[in-house]
């Protein structure tokens, strides 16, 4: 063989795959497609009106961009300013709450003019099991979406999906995709769009240091942080691509999470994350970084003398892939005005985080005591009168996803649309049809909180 050919040269054509019957393994009234912190709340929203439920996960574990990813960390539970405050509770603090009770939640820390919550992954991985087992939630692991069929009614009639024992077919009522990528809404090609002019946010490969000096560490100022990178960078001695970074204390023991990584090709393109050769290209150039960042520290950061790397997340963190056009979209605009609506499906005060392939920071702009709301109408894509969506693929402008993306605001858009699915069963209606206001009478009919109530 030719080593010399690119694989990104492929044969030209294309194969049509010889018709085959695979066997129908469920017929659930709702089926969540993604374990991560909006299907797991979507799961539970759906069980919790009393829908059959049915959660397919690729992992063998629920927690996604958290737990896989190793984010690590709790984003938009508190308000900005000069006093942040706990503002966002429904089904996101029920969560943190039950990580609490399992010694897996660390106290609150300060990331710039806001708060985030360090967790452990093994603890969520628990509580996320534990939670959808009680509430009757048949779950799948190791599961993959392959293909989704709309029926003559205009209907998700079938997911074709595949596990261990091969290729199957799933029957249901209602879909909710909470992929993260928008999967189920373009297998049936339903409109989506892809960052700001097809420009997306760089991925990261977060990873976990072991041995560090807690006290010397914690002591440090972040921006002091950030200064011995940009220094440490221009001396030649390492190749540290990104000089705005994060280092959390992860809960109950001297271990540090480590966002510091920034990934593009040499040329400054960002590695997509719904194309395999651009997401191995990724995993790659990610642990080459991670290396780079762990022997900085160990060299320049007092605390981590004596650290260790211990290993980074299963995959690298991807932040924005597709985007569906929904009934209704969430601007920038609505975003930095603070913008309420009526019936919103959750709320939030992250400010609008911005990982750009341009420069080596990362922009932040802060909503200052204030809160903007994210509608409904947001998660229903144009296509399939039982499709909802959950979670970072909600129909957003680049900007104002950077900000709706977080871990809160996705338990609070998935436990909603959860619940609205369960509504969509009962009712026999198109999801086209609901409104916020419409959801929010049936999450109160059945006793669900809002994002608002502790």
């Amino acid at each position: 063989m030719d080593q010399s050919v690119s694989p990104s040269r492929r044969a030209a054509g294309r194969f049509r795959v010889p018709g085959f019957e695979v066997p129908v393994s469920a017929a659930p009234d709702v089926c969540v497609v993604g374990g991560g912190a909006a299907g797991v709340a979507a799961a539970l929203g759906a069980a919790r009106v009393g829908a059959r439920v049915l959660l397919l996960e690729k992992y063998g574990f629920c927690g996604g961009a958290t737990v896989a990813g190793l984010s690590g960390t709790i984003c938009g539970l508190y308000s900005s300013g000069d006093s942040p405050r706990q503002i966002v509770f429904g089904f996101a603090h029920e969560f943190a709450e039950a990580l609490r009770a399992r010694g897996g939640l660390g106290e609150a820390v300060r990331f710039g003019r806001t708060r985030l919550v360090p967790h452990d992954a093994f603890v969520w991985k628990e509580v996320a099991d534990g939670l959808l087992a009680g509430a009757g939630v048949v779950v799948r692991y190791h599961t993959n979406f392959l293909r989704a069929y709309l029926d003559g009614r205009g209907r998700v009639g079938t997911l074709l999906v595949r596990g261990p024992e091969g290729i199957h077919a799933i029957q249901p009522g209602c879909v909710v995709d909470a992929s993260g990528d928008a999967e189920v809404v373009a297998a049936v090609a339903g409109r989506t769009t892809f960052g700001r002019r097809g420009i997306v946010q760089t991925p990261t490969m977060v990873f976990r240091m072991g041995g560090v000096e807690m006290g010397r560490f914690l002591a440090l100022d972040p921006a002091e942080i950030d200064r011995r990178v940009a220094a440490a960078d221009r001396s030649g001695a390492y190749d540290l691509p990104r000089h705005h970074v994060y280092l959390f204390p992860a809960p109950g023991r001297g271990e540090v999470l480590c966002n510091m990584t920034r990934i593009t090709y040499p040329d400054g393109r960002v590695p997509r994350g719904i194309s395999g050769e651009d997401l191995s290209y990724a995993e790659m150039a990610g642990r080459r970084q991670v290396r780079a960042y762990a022997r900085f520290l160990v060299d320049r950061v007092p605390g981590f003398a004596q650290a260790h790397l211990i290993d980074s997340g299963a995959q690298v963190g991807i932040r924005q892939t597709r985007s569906i056009v929904g009934l209704r979209r969430l601007a920038n605009r609505d975003v930095e005005t603070g913008r309420k609506w009526a019936g919103a499906v959750t709320f939030s005060a992250w400010p609008i985080e911005v990982h750009s392939n341009e420069g080596r920071g990362v922009t932040i702009r802060y909503l200052e005591d204030d809160t903007y709301d994210i509608p409904f109408e947001t998660l229903i894509p144009l296509t399939g009168r039982n499709l909802l969506v959950a979670g970072r693929c909600l129909s957003a402008e680049h900007e104002a996803l950077a900000s709706a993306r977080v871990t809160a605001q996705c338990f609070g858009m998935g436990y909603g649309a959860g619940a609205a699915a369960g509504l969509l069963a009962a009712a026999k209606i198109g999801a086209q049809e609901l409104s916020g206001a419409q959801v929010r009478e049936w999450m109160r009919a059945h006793r669900l909180k809002s994002p608002e109530e502790p």
